[in-house]
């Protein structure tokens, strides 16, 4: 693929391959690649990979995990495959339509499981035929969610985001399978509805939800607040930012 570009991620953190045209990554994957609270040596599984952006994400701030990506489109799967090598990420690449069966990873397990799953449901939401396959919901979300929730581990973390809209829906689904919920608003300024949100939790786990207050973005006058730039530069993790507010 000749018609790509080269982008920094997390001020520069992460050297990103996209095309010029066609899926790129947004903040949406930055932001819940904050989110996946993983360990050294862990394993993590990204369900609709696409350049590969959350696992180098999450790979920059902590060590020695091993990622697993599945995608459907080849040329995406080529583009992580490159970025991984360049950002020194253990990811192994799975080309491969999670709507078919059997699982090309069947039977195997993960610490995490994290998904920025496509979510535009209208007609017309993207043209370019690349974007229209990564952003347009071609199966149920329950489908979506109960794969990744197959190869969820007993007590591993499940990690995704999606759109504010689509909570009720999300929260049925996982209902009596995750527990230790939380969901985590992404405000655009503050006092303003979000579009996203962060849903987050434990498999098996007995703790009740938790819906914290928004995240927000951005200032007044447009520019980034400090929660923003230690997510989006310097790669900082949402835990720590929890902690330390």
């Amino acid at each position: 693929m000749n018609d790509v570009t080269t982008d920094d991620f997390l001020g520069g953190l992460v050297r990103l391959k996209q095309p010029n045209k066609g899926y790129r990554a947004t903040s949406d994957s930055v932001l819940v690649a904050a989110a996946v609270r993983a360990k050294h040596g862990e394993t993590i599984l990204d369900v609709g990979t696409g350049t590969g952006v959350i696992p180098m994400c999450v790979n920059a701030r902590v060590s020695g995990l091993r990622f697993t990506g599945i995608e459907c489109q080849s040329d995406l799967v080529l583009l992580a495959k490159e970025n991984a090598f360049v950002n020194h990420c253990d990811l192994m690449l799975i080309e491969a339509d999670i709507s078919k069966r059997p699982s090309p990873i069947h039977g195997v397990q993960f610490h995490h499981v994290v998904t920025n799953p496509p979510f535009y449901t209208e007609h017309g939401e993207r043209v370019h035929p690349q974007e229209a396959i990564a952003y347009k919901q071609q199966m149920p979300l329950k489908d979506w969610l109960d794969f990744c929730l197959r190869h969820l581990r007993a007590k591993g973390s499940f990690t995704m985001i999606h759109r504010t809209e689509s909570l009720p829906e999300i929260l049925s689904i996982l209902n009596g399978r995750l527990g230790a919920l939380e969901v985590f608003p992404i405000e655009p300024k503050a006092g303003t509805p979000g579009k996203r949100v962060i849903i987050r939790g434990i498999m098996n786990s007995k703790k009740p939800l938790l819906v914290y207050p928004g995240l927000v973005m951005h200032k007044d006058d447009d520019s980034r607040t400090e929660l923003a730039e230690r997510i989006m530069r310097a790669g900082q993790g949402l835990d720590t930012l929890i902690k330390t507010s």
